[in-house]
């Protein structure tokens, strides 16, 4: 069981003036991305970089499929640190802050930091659900498939500044906190697999070789069966079943066909 996390209360809160903030701490400042964040268009040459996506549940990772089949040359270079923004799907966590030298897709706007910030606090900030909201408000489109953030709209965007040396306590908690989840989180999926091969085992078990673990066994002369208790028959599925959808199998004759029930009369349909 994990500990219940327990947040603290500051001394003193201020209106921060923007309604879908609400409170905050009286110390915190804020300020429009657009006097954070400068968008950069660097291009790769060669395309020989890392080859980075941006993941809407892990944020900016290197690209599984590193194929180079396709040239790379042309793609956005990104930095560490730099913000990375998929404009389609911003709303949909399509956004992170990278932690790796590479390249991206060219569709993709790449930010560099105007001041000093700790940007893994701005990897958290931006990923919480009330900024996806607030993406989702700035992008521009007819539908959401279509929505996109382009850089004017994020400009805009209010982003809270704790003090620096706060946004690295912050930073760091949340860095230990959200790894011991994704630990336990392994530890229970590790567990649910375990249980459904368990689960697997059990229904094989009772299905082909019965509950009585000590009834006599004789061998099916079924390879993929192996042995089965003594006391039961190995019959074709065709025998004892009957399709639900008005099929008839019979037993295999010369013919080999299949008939099919029909306002009372039999139709024959090869096989």
């Amino acid at each position: 069981m994990m500990e219940e996390i327990a947040f603290p209360i500051y001394a003193q809160y201020k209106d921060s003036g923007v309604d879908w903030l609400g409170e905050i701490p009286s110390h915190w400042s804020l300020k429009k991305s657009k006097f954070l964040w400068k968008e950069i268009d660097d291009r790769s040459i060669g395309g020989e970089e890392q080859l980075l996506s941006v993941s809407q549940y892990s944020g900016v990772v290197p690209k599984e499929d590193n194929s180079r089949s396709d040239s790379l040359e042309g793609y956005k270079i990104c930095k560490k640190d730099d913000l990375v923004v998929n404009i389609m799907l911003a709303w949909m966590s399509g956004l992170g802050v990278s932690s790796y030298d590479g390249i991206v897709s060219p569709a993709y706007c790449v930010y560099r930091q105007l001041e000093k910030h700790n940007a893994r606090y701005f990897n958290y900030l931006y990923r919480t659900p009330i900024y996806l909201a607030e993406f989702a408000r700035r992008s521009l489109g007819i539908v959401p498939s279509r929505w996109r953030m382009y850089t004017e709209d994020f400009g805009q965007v209010i982003t809270l500044l704790p003090p620096c040396e706060e946004q690295d306590r912050i930073a760091n908690f949340l860095d230990r906190k959200t790894a011991e989840i994704d630990e336990a989180i392994a530890k229970k999926q590790r567990l649910i697999e375990l249980l459904k091969e368990q689960k697997a085992i059990l229904i094989n078990q009772a299905v082909t070789k019965g509950l009585n673990p000590d009834t006599p066994m004789r061998d099916s002369g079924v390879e993929w069966i192996g042995e089965v208790p003594k006391h039961w028959e190995i019959k074709r599925l065709g025998y004892p079943c009957k399709n639900a959808s008005n099929w008839a199998v019979w037993k295999p004759a010369p013919s080999r066909r299949l008939h099919r029930r029909w306002d009372s009369r039999y139709q024959s349909i090869p096989a």
